[in-house]
């Protein structure tokens, strides 16, 4: 297999009805919904901080990240803990739905199209049966959160 047809793997959750991807190499594990503890002036993204298992680290919404509206969670919200660099955070998203095996000559880098908040945090693009998946940039995501 060449070069750019090499498989990665990326985690797919769901935001309503849409479908989005995160690079497994990011993913340090999944987790149900925990108690969330509010910090006072953080960012709108930032919900708070959660405890897990000793470690006390912040958490982010995908719903305001990528511009939805919150909603409650429910028994399908999961937290994919993310670690990037030193960084270790949070984000809650509203199901964790697959593992997908992405030859990498499949995706469609770059988000031209994209409202200008998805286009921060969105790389590219992959077409899985018929329905596209929206791949976020976890190092690109965290900068844009960290300043």
């Amino acid at each position: 297999m060449s070069e750019s047809g090499q498989l990665k793997q990326y985690i797919a959750f769901e935001i309503d009805d849409e479908i989005y991807a995160i690079d497994v190499l990011f993913v340090e594990s999944i987790e149900r919904m925990t108690q969330i503890t509010r910090v006072p002036h953080s960012p709108p993204e930032v919900l708070g901080v959660i405890n897990l298992r000793g470690d006390v680290m912040p958490v982010m919404s995908a719903r305001r990240m990528l511009g939805y509206e919150e909603k409650t969670a429910d028994d399908a919200t999961r937290i994919a803990i993310l670690r990037y660099d030193e960084c270790r955070i949070g984000m809650i998203v509203d199901r964790v739905t697959e593992i997908l095996n992405i030859p990498q000559d499949e995706v469609l880098w770059g988000g031209e199209a994209l409202d200008e908040k998805r286009k921060v945090v969105i790389s590219g693009l992959i077409n899985l049966r018929d329905k596209p998946v929206m791949i976020v940039d976890i190092p690109r995501t965290l900068e844009w959160l960290l300043n």
